[in-house]
């Protein structure tokens, strides 16, 4: 091989390298505002989750303070017989022996005050209008032993739940029943 030889590949090795080069840096800068604007709109798209993201946190932690906060207040509810124009949650009781007196929904519920308490009869049932505690959503796996938990201070109470709410499934409101005084 001689030196001509050498210095002609050589010499085509080098525009080779140059000619790709330049192919390289053209195709760069033809493509460099899309790539630009394709890193943009996918930084944008990556804040906007980053921000909702942030946003549902601060949701699901300001529910559950809501949720702690409303447990609290309705398990240091108690029935005052005499508020009568103060607001109140009722109940719907349905009595479908017909075997209740309002007298003895009232000792059932620890109502001290009968009064409180309105009858409607539907379809040959009774339907009682109790005042209540307060209201529960069912978690998945919660039990009505978990649930009394919250809102009573002596879980034997639990037993009210399970009567004013013959079934209780998850994704259920049900009513919590006054505990005894």
């Amino acid at each position: 091989m001689d030196n001509s030889e050498f210095s002609t590949e050589r010499l085509i090795t080098t525009i080779s390298v140059m000619v790709f080069t330049l192919v390289v840096i053209f195709l760069f800068l033809i493509n460099k505002s899309k790539w630009i604007a394709e890193a943009n709109a996918l930084k944008q798209r990556y804040d906007s989750l980053a921000l909702v993201q942030t946003s549902s946190q601060r949701q699901v932690r300001e529910a559950l303070r809501y949720d702690s906060l409303q447990k609290q207040f309705f398990r240091s509810n108690q029935y005052d017989p005499l508020v009568s124009n103060g607001f109140r949650i009722y109940g719907l009781f349905k009595d479908m022996d017909n075997v209740y007196t309002i007298s003895e929904i009232a000792r059932k519920f620890n109502i001290s005050n009968p009064k409180s308490i309105k009858v409607s009869e539907a379809d040959g049932q009774n339907w009682y209008i109790v005042p209540v505690k307060g209201i529960h959503m069912v978690r998945n796996k919660e039990t009505v032993a978990n649930i009394a938990r919250y809102y009573y201070r002596n879980l034997a109470d639990s037993v009210l739940i399970k009567a004013f709410n013959p079934v209780i499934r998850s994704g259920q409101v049900i009513f919590i029943p006054f505990d005894k005084p």
